[in-house]
Formats: C-alpha cells, structure tokens, sequence
C-alpha cells in the first residue's frame, strides 16, 4: 500500500510538472552501435500487412529516432508506412554528425508506435512493424552491419519520469 501511495504522489507530480507521459505508448530501441566517419546508419521498419482475405491492411505510423549515448535526439522522423511497403530514416555520419576522420560516434535507434483509435464499434487494431537498423559505407553502399533484435523501452520509471526513450 505505501508502494501505490508513493508511485501516485509521484506520478500527479509529474503531470503538476507537465512532464510527458507516455502511456500506452509502443517504444522498442536497439542497442548501441558505434557510427564511424564515412558510414550511414539506416533505421528501417516494415509493415508486412495482414495477408488476404482476413483485411486489406493496416497503415502504421510510427516516429522514428536516433539518439546519442548521452540520450540526445539527432535526427527524427514520422513516417506512415503502409501494407507490404517499408520506409526509413537514414543518420550520415559526414552530413548530419560531422564527423571527422578517426571519429566515432555511439547511437541507438528506437521505433515508438502511437496507439490507434479503433473505429467505432470494432475491435482495436494492431499496428506490426518489422525494424532493423543497418549501418553501411556511404561511398559503396555495402552493408557493413545489420541489428535485428529490439527491446520493448518503459516500464513505470519511464512513465514516472515523463521521458521517452
């Protein structure tokens, strides 16, 4: 009971702050990688649809962003990503963290999936976006990286701080 007491006091905190709170929110981030001078990091989702005839599909929308090892955003973008179609966001080492030669950067990519309103009088829908998060040469092309696995970002510390990722 003192637990609940403490988690309420500190949460109507947090609102009297006008902190956000992201509640009900999708986040997943990837883990940290190191971006080097002359690579491109690719941040990656795929909506693989809902095959027929069960619907014709679901358009997911979803923030992606990169951020720092210290929590800073660099680079952020929503994208709407509709049925059997992908979208990305790319970070350049050169063009948008201006990094020298010899220098090298840590980031991590998170995917945050608003929740949707379903229609009225039906069930709510479920928005599936497959991320990965590719860093390649930004002179070849070549790939020289590829992370698959995300983790689910929150909990109640996160709602509590009124941060995301």
């Amino acid at each position: 009971m003192k637990l609940l007491s403490s988690f309420i006091l500190v949460a109507a905190a947090a609102c009297a702050q006008g902190l956000p709170i992201a509640l009900g929110q999708n986040i997943q981030t990837f883990a940290m990688v190191g971006l080097a001078q002359g690579q491109t990091a690719r941040l990656n989702v795929l909506n693989p649809g809902v095959p027929a005839p069960l619907a014709t599909g679901i358009i997911c929308s979803a923030l992606l962003t990169f951020y720092d090892d210290q929590g800073a955003s660099l680079k952020s973008a929503t994208v709407a990503v509709i049925p059997n179609r992908s979208m990305q966001l790319d970070l350049e080492s050169d063009a948008d963290l201006k990094l020298a030669v010899n220098q090298r950067r840590q980031i991590r990519a998170t995917i945050q999936i608003p929740p949707s309103a379903p229609p009225a009088g039906s069930a709510p829908s479920t928005c599936t976006l497959v991320p990965s998060l590719e860093i390649f040469d930004s002179v070849t092309g070549k790939t020289q990286v590829v992370l698959t696995d995300v983790r689910p970002v929150g909990g109640i510390f996160a709602v509590i701080r009124g941060t995301l990722p």
